[in-house]
């Protein structure tokens, strides 16, 4: 039982796993979902209406928003494909009609440049934006937990993303909604943290190999350092491209971690599994 406590957010710090019995359940064959793009000039007071209207809806309807340049696909007008945009991504997992009506505030807030929601097959809508990350693609990432975009956050997050038009066309700005089913698993039941914020924030800084990766890494390092200042001081493991042991604490937080490194001692005090967020063993 303490070895699955510590799999369930410790991973790849304990072993490899070598078959998963999964529980499955049923979507679709088609959801609800898709892409709203707006233009940049109204991210504000997109991001201010969003942070309000998220905290209404149901566990079915996932959401992300996100600042991006706009990708050649077929559903962008050649006049706003290169330019720099903010797009809320949906997936409603239910009955179209439902799904029709929660969005509805979403949509009557302010009309999308696109409009790309609809009835979709769930897999076509899972690989909706694959082109934003092709084969081959260098990366480099910084994340933030947030409980609220207030004002002077939102501020910030323009701000930074401005210098998107300086930077490759798949650098991007990340703003994932949490709350729901997340929230409501008791913090000591996993070895994962930090499932109270509203928010994780992903700084995203992607660019082909023939592309200057020092400008890249310094717009992500501005960013997280400029935006730092409004976050909870936490972080999503997952989104981080470069890793300390201050940063897997963080990650843990300081009572966890100590956790996860009594595990370490006990069933991997050499660190063979180092290549990872590593929680370095104590013996």
């Amino acid at each position: 039982p303490d070895l699955f406590w510590g799999v369930r957010g410790g991973g790849g710090n304990f072993g490899i796993v070598t078959s998963f019995n999964y529980k499955l359940h049923p979507v679709g064959p088609e959801v609800y979902g898709g892409v709203l793009f707006h233009p940049v000039s109204k991210a504000k007071e997109l991001l201010k209406f969003y942070n309000s209207w998220v905290r209404s809806i149901p566990d079915e309807l996932s959401t992300t928003t996100a600042i991006i340049t706009a990708p050649p696909e077929p559903f962008v007008p050649k006049e706003l494909v290169g330019t720099q945009m903010i797009i809320v991504a949906v997936c409603y997992a239910g009955d179209k009609e439902k799904g029709e009506k929660i969005l509805k505030p979403l949509r009557d807030f302010t009309p999308a440049a696109i409009d790309v929601v609809g009835p979709i097959p769930y897999v076509a809508l899972q690989g909706m934006l694959d082109a934003s990350a092709p084969k081959g693609i260098h990366s480099y990432w910084r994340t933030h937990y947030l409980n609220d975009l207030t004002d002077a956050s939102i501020e910030t997050i323009v701000e930074q993303t401005s210098h998107l038009k300086n930077l490759s066309p798949f650098s991007a700005l990340h703003i994932h909604h949490w709350e729901g089913a997340i929230s409501r698993v008791k913090p000591e039941e996993t070895a994962f943290s930090h499932r109270n914020a509203r928010f994780v924030i992903n700084v995203v800084g992607l660019w082909m190999p023939e592309d200057d990766a020092d400008k890249h890494i310094k717009w992500v390092k501005g960013f997280s350092d400029n935006v730092k200042q409004f976050s909870t001081g936490n972080i999503y493991l997952n989104f981080l491209a470069d890793t300390g042991e201050d940063k897997v604490m963080a990650a843990y937080g300081k009572d966890k971690y100590a956790k996860l490194v009594q595990l370490k001692n006990k069933y991997d005090p050499k660190n063979l599994f180092h290549l990872n967020q590593n929680i370095i063993p104590s013996v």
